[in-house]
């Protein structure tokens, strides 16, 4: 089982971004400071887009990890799962659809009947969205980053312009539905 170090939360500053271009970012930090999975979002036309980026040497878990996991383990008992990764968007973004992600590494050991599947390097999470009235949403992600020895938990938060951007084309081509969504 691994060890979990005290979660360390960086939530970026808010600057002045426009829809279409990348939010700030947004970051979660180690202990000692370094950071180990940087967040950032944009609207490309009806698409709400997130990116996550791991250090290098960690990896962030899919959002359907527990579903997958579940699958997998076809009713036997598990040692645990990893948290799913979560993309919570506040009143002024309404997700209209399904989420879609890039396709999941599994990072499996069934000798010990733990399933998990998740990312290393960059990967994207997308949905359609309805905007509301408001200029500017605020865009959170929720997630478990691991080392091959500890886990860090990820809440990060970033503030994402919801004017223009609707001449930005984005279709998920390359990314997988996330399973129940």
């Amino acid at each position: 089982m691994r060890a979990l170090l005290v979660s360390a939360i960086v939530i970026a500053g808010f600057g002045k971004v426009w829809a279409g271009d990348w939010s700030t970012e947004a970051h979660a930090l180690s202990v000692d400071g370094t950071p180990l999975v940087t967040c950032r979002s944009r609207l490309a036309g009806e698409f709400l887009v997130v990116e996550l980026r791991a250090a290098d040497g960690w990896h962030v878990y899919a959002m359907d990890n527990e579903r997958r996991a579940k699958e997998a383990l076809a009713g036997k008992m598990s040692l645990g799962v990893e948290q799913n990764t979560e993309v919570l968007v506040d009143n002024s973004l309404q997700v209209d659809g399904d989420w879609y992600q890039s396709e999941p590494k599994d990072f499996s050991q069934p000798e010990l009947r733990w399933y998990s599947y998740g990312f290393e390097g960059t990967s994207l999470f997308a949905a359609k969205v309805n905007r509301g009235e408001a200029a500017v949403a605020t865009v959170q992600v929720r997630a478990q980053a691991c080392d091959t020895s500890s886990c860090v938990g990820v809440d990060a938060a970033m503030e994402l312009s919801l004017v223009g951007a609707d001449d930005d084309h984005f279709e998920p081509v390359g990314l997988v539905r996330v399973r129940g969504s």
